[in-house]
């Protein structure tokens, strides 16, 4: 048996060469660890999340169901002195992917898989204060959207408010982590005027059930088509060619003082597909947040506001969130095989403009168990129960009830029954 470990080792030598791997967060939101590291990689990371669920009340059929969160693969390191790079790749939902439930969606609203390129960027960082980033990443709005992987998140779910900013996009962006060393940051960046991501405020066009309305979110090819535009080549080769003069505008600045408070605001604008009188001209969101902790007691809150939602005119919403989490062997409550943290969120969102759903609030309810506490996400177990309260309207514009909203009403995230999810998580 040992001599087989031996041969695998030298095997791996010989067929990777220098290839690292990170047992920790995917940190894609952290800028890149081999930045300031003298490993240079490639690091590789991933990791997966298996769920099970179950809802209550639905008065319906209702059982434990499992499936796959998060699926992740990605590889970061250092290309040169002061440029480095990350590539991440996504099977989320990939249990799906290819089988005989592959068209479940049709019937089932929701259950599709996603897979493709969730990161290319690379980063040039030969002036600390003022680095570039260019490809596809995350638009810089939300404090919980860009400080946190899929794999450290304090809860299962991301707060609604993820419906509310841009998700990812193509673009550059400059910015710079921490200027001068006096804690402030910042991020300022011009991306297609799209989002390349789903179920968020600045995706979607022409195919919203809002009834006669449709969504008004801009493209970013400036070639012929059915929406108008101009007779420019659309593409040579692999290469998008010509876009559209409309680009999504995103910013956003922050200020560390200490562990216990760090503060943020940003914002995210972009022209609409269609500005003629009667539609919205631009989709505006902005978001402010709070969060720190000291010894193992955290806290987070955060505020988010849209105007014009997906381009509809009229239509808004926000969302506001407070989040606490103690982690008890931190508090040297625990031993070191108990790395238990229980967490709770108390979380509301409501539509503005002309609907009566009112506001959806979800009491989440964790506890999170770590089986290293020196590498809480390499294997992990979180537990969370939600309550819904308000959700009543919801429910019926999820079902189509009301002939206007349907299953588009309830944001990304978005509880609208009690709901009992668990979640074994895996990475390296």
């Amino acid at each position: 048996m040992k001599k087989n470990l031996i041969a695998l080792a030298v095997a791996a030598a010989v067929l990777v060469p220098g290839v690292a791997f990170a047992a920790d967060s995917d940190t894609s939101s952290k800028v890149f660890l081999p930045e300031n590291s003298q490993d240079t990689g490639p690091i590789l990371y991933g990791f997966a999340q298996i769920t099970g669920s179950q809802q209550f009340g639905s008065s319906g059929n209702e059982g434990l169901i499992f499936g796959a969160h998060r699926i992740r693969l990605g590889v970061k390191g250092t290309a040169v002195p002061g440029v480095t790079y990350n590539f991440q790749y996504k099977w989320d939902g990939a249990w799906m992917s290819g089988g005989s439930l592959q068209g479940a969606s049709k019937f089932f609203p929701g259950v599709e898989g996603e897979s493709g390129v969730q990161d290319a960027e690379i980063n040039f960082a030969f002036i600390p204060e003022v680095q570039l980033k260019v490809g596809k990443f995350r638009v810089p709005v939300g404090m919980e959207r860009t400080q946190f992987g899929g794999d450290d998140l304090w809860f299962i779910q991301r707060s609604m408010n993820q419906s509310l900013g841009a998700d990812r996009s193509a673009g550059v962006m400059f910015h710079s982590p921490n200027v001068m060393g006096t804690g402030i940051y910042y991020s300022a960046g011009i991306f297609d005027n799209h989002s390349l991501d789903g179920n968020n405020a600045f995706t979607l066009f022409g195919n919203n059930p809002l009834g006669s309305e449709y969504a008004n979110v801009g493209v970013p090819f400036g070639g012929p088509s059915v929406l108008g535009g101009s007779y420019a080549q659309t593409r040579v080769g692999g290469v998008l060619t010509n876009g559209t003069g409309k680009y999504l505008f995103a910013g956003m600045v922050g200020y560390k003082l200490n562990p216990l408070l760090n503060v943020e605001l940003s914002g995210a604008r972009a022209d609409t597909l269609d500005s003629a009188p009667g539609y919205a001209k631009q989709i505006d969101s902005w978001n402010v947040g709070a969060r720190g902790g000291m010894m193992g007691l955290k806290y987070m809150a955060e505020y988010s506001h849209v105007t014009s939602y997906q381009g509809i005119a009229g239509l808004g919403a926000q969302d506001w969130y407070v989040a606490l989490a103690a982690n008890l062997h931190q508090m040297t409550l625990t031993p070191d095989w108990l790395d238990i943290e229980p967490a709770f969120r108390f979380e509301r969102f409501n539509w503005t403009g002309d609907n009566n759903l009112g506001s959806l609030n979800n009491y989440t309810i964790g506890v999170n168990y770590s089986f290293n506490p020196n590498n809480p996400y390499a294997a992990r177990i979180q537990a969370n129960y939600v309550i819904p309260q308000g959700g009543s309207m919801y429910r019926q514009a999820y079902l189509g009830h009301d002939g206007a909203f349907g299953s588009g009403s309830v944001p990304v995230n978005g509880y609208i029954y009690n709901t009992m999810v668990l979640q074994f998580q895996a990475g390296f």
